[in-house]
């Protein structure tokens, strides 16, 4: 009994040290990527960070979702991420990750003027996750259209999809720091728990449609 306890308090006092450990490296972390970060902005003037929220929907059989998002911009090259909200649940439980690229600015020959065009084209790529989300209203009452009391407990099916987008975003400038964005392109999801046959299949291409906000603080 006594060994018993020796060796709980031991493993416990194991835990505590591990978990200590684990923050000490992430808040380490984040300091060094923090300070690397406000370094380049001091050596490099070139940064722009925007705030962006952005609403899109795609044919993957779970609706609409929104993307709050943070971007830094260098160049003509933007990265941003973001968590992503489905329409139906409003829960959180998905991430997005993306790329563009400026096509309306030369990088060769970067303006120096601070004034934008009212339009500006970009190419752009992303990667979206999202954990077990239900399906649609939309595409649960085309199932039941489809195949009635066949397909049963629609309500209860709950997704986890990978998605890869690519498309092209128009940003008409509103003002040097707000530009309001408009996007189309293609989409391939994959349902990795596809469980219930159902006429939304598993793995599809599909039309990528999105409009937003975006805020630049320089």
């Amino acid at each position: 009994m006594k060994n018993s306890i020796i060796a709980t308090k031991k493993s416990l006092t194991f835990c505590r040290i591990k978990i200590l450990r684990t923050k000490s490296f992430t808040i380490l972390s984040v300091i060094l990527l923090w300070s690397t970060f406000i370094t380049a902005q001091n050596e490099n003037k070139k940064f722009i960070n925007s705030l962006g929220l952005d609403y899109y929907s795609t044919g993957n059989g779970l609706g609409a979702f929104y993307s709050p998002n943070l971007s830094l911009n260098k160049g003509v090259n933007v990265f941003s991420i973001g968590p992503v909200i489905q329409k139906r649940s409003n829960l959180l439980r998905g991430v997005k990750v993306g790329y563009s690229r400026i096509l309306t600015i030369d990088s060769r020959t970067p303006k120096r003027s601070v004034e934008k065009d009212l339009l500006q084209l970009n190419f752009f790529t992303s990667l979206q996750y999202t954990n077990r989300l239900e399906l649609s209203y939309s595409t649960v009452k085309n199932e039941t259209l489809i195949f009635g009391d066949r397909r049963q407990n629609l309500e209860k099916i709950r997704l986890t999809t990978g998605e890869i987008n690519i498309g092209f975003e128009l940003y008409v400038n509103i003002t040097n720091n707000i530009s309001w964005k408009n996007s189309v392109g293609g989409s391939v999801y994959y349902h990795f728990n596809y469980a219930t046959i159902l006429e939304q299949q598993k793995c599809a291409p599909t039309l990528n449609l999105g409009t937003g906000l975006c805020f630049y603080i320089r």
